[in-house]
């Protein structure tokens, strides 16, 4: 845990290395800026194999992998506007953003997530079971007496229980999005003061007369160390999937549709920067998942995944489709470090390519793939894959998850935040049924 320090402007808790305060978003003063990071986050990311050659290990069972159609998925298709070129001879040097230690204090943010399908707007809202809480205690209630705790019988006093003192929910602390190809939920986690990652999911009708019934979505994580990151993923997210659905919806090919998505939410989320030296940032991840092609398109800035989790044993094996664009995984990239070696040093979740007024120029990835099915595709922030960075054990954590897509989310959300919620956690299941396109490698 690193030292603790308070920001003299709102008194919130900062740790050592932030640049920005995560409560009120004003600079912190150099002491804390300059500190040095005691005990850096040690949880590892997975070694990452390019799925272009990969060899099956024995845990595939000999099922087919998945090639991209158009070269590894970590080549640069997409330049976003704004300087520099990254390669593998300048990401040890370039500009690095990294996320703060999560606070253990707690506060909210009033904004929510929408889903539009066949046309619908459906503003989502927090998760409401039914009381008692379940035994796990990782889902909050909404008890009809505001003056009664979500999570125990106790009473609430300044937005905090008086029994376990806990935060009470409210606006984006927790929420979910239902559309009838694709089920997302986000959460605050136990130890940030307000959820700063953000989602949008899209589908279009499954009459349209171009990629009838694709499923759109995109995931963002804000950069704790920004300013108003949360703001930051939600312009982003918002920007993106408006963006990458209406292009899919008008023909234009998935892969131009989601460079194009991703320069728009890069411009988005720029022009909402007070100065490129106070500038809100994020990560993003995006899928389109045609039902008719069989198609899976992902496009990715920073280290928000996108997984194939395999449904059967007849169907492509589970796999990582992104690479992080994390300091570890570039050292690690070019033989500079062992992953071990990398995953120590205090720089080791830093990220070398993020969405903001200071990325400067930074390229894009896009990656296309054709699973054989049955199966899921699976998008998520490090809040839940710091816990679960391999693809067979995300898929081992949840089986099935394509099958039944609401409470394979809800159940992701409750395995992280059981693992200790140490941050935000968002993912979005999208169930793919197979057969219905060319298998792998035959699109």
């Amino acid at each position: 845990m690193s030292k603790v320090r308070t920001c003299p402007a709102c008194a919130d808790g900062a740790a050592a290395g932030d640049s920005f305060c995560e409560g009120c978003g004003r600079t912190l003063p150099s002491d804390i800026r300059d500190a040095s990071v005691e005990n850096p986050d040690s949880v590892p990311t997975a070694p990452q194999v390019s799925l272009s050659g990969a060899t099956p290990g024995p845990e595939h069972d000999g099922r087919p992998g998945l090639v991209p159609e158009d070269g590894p998925p970590t080549a640069p298709q997409v330049s976003l506007s704004g300087a520099r070129t990254s390669g593998p001879d300048t990401l040890a040097t370039q500009p690095m953003r990294r996320d703060s230690v999560p606070s253990a204090s707690g506060g909210p943010s009033p904004s929510t997530e929408t889903a539009r399908s066949g046309g619908r707007t459906a503003t989502s809202a927090p998760t409401v079971p039914a009381w008692p809480p379940p035994a796990t205690g990782s889902v909050p209630v909404k008890p009809t007496n505001p003056d009664l705790c979500s999570w125990c019988p106790g009473r609430v006093r300044t937005g905090f229980c008086e029994s376990c003192g806990r935060l009470q929910p409210r606006g984006r602390d927790h929420v979910e999005v239902c559309a009838p190809g694709a089920v997302g939920v986000s959460d605050r986690g136990l130890r940030h003061r307000r959820n700063e990652d953000a989602l949008g999911v899209r589908v279009l009708p499954a009459d349209a007369p171009h990629a009838p019934g694709a499923v759109v979505a995109v995931v963002c994580d804000g950069v704790s160390s920004s300013p108003r990151s949360d703001e930051a993923s939600r312009v982003t997210a918002e920007a993106g999937v408006t963006v990458l659905a209406e292009r899919v919806r008008r023909g234009e090919d998935p892969r131009r549709a989601t460079g194009a998505a991703m320069t728009e939410a890069a411009r988005a989320v720029a022009a909402i920067a007070d100065s490129p030296g106070s500038a809100p940032a994020c990560t993003f991840v995006s899928a389109v998942v045609r039902p008719d092609t069989g198609a899976v398109t992902v496009g990715w800035v920073g280290d928000s995944r996108a997984y194939w989790l395999s449904g059967g044993p007849s169907a492509s094996a589970s796999a990582l489709l992104t690479r992080d664009d994390s300091w570890s995984e570039a050292m690690v990239q070019m033989g500079m470090l062992s992953r071990e070696e990398a995953m120590r040093s205090a720089n080791a979740h830093a990220l070398v390519a993020w969405m903001g007024a200071d990325s400067g120029q930074i390229d894009a990835h896009v990656s296309t793939v054709t699973p054989t099915g049955p199966g899921a595709v699976v998008l998520c922030t490090d809040g839940l894959w710091n816990y679960y960075p391999e693809a067979v054990d995300l898929a081992a954590a949840v089986p099935g998850a394509g099958a039944a897509p609401r409470e394979a989310a809800r159940r992701y959300v409750d395995l992280a935040l059981g693992a200790g919620g140490k941050d935000n956690i968002t993912v979005v299941v999208i169930p793919v049924p197979g057969g219905g396109g060319p298998r792998a490698g035959q699109a």
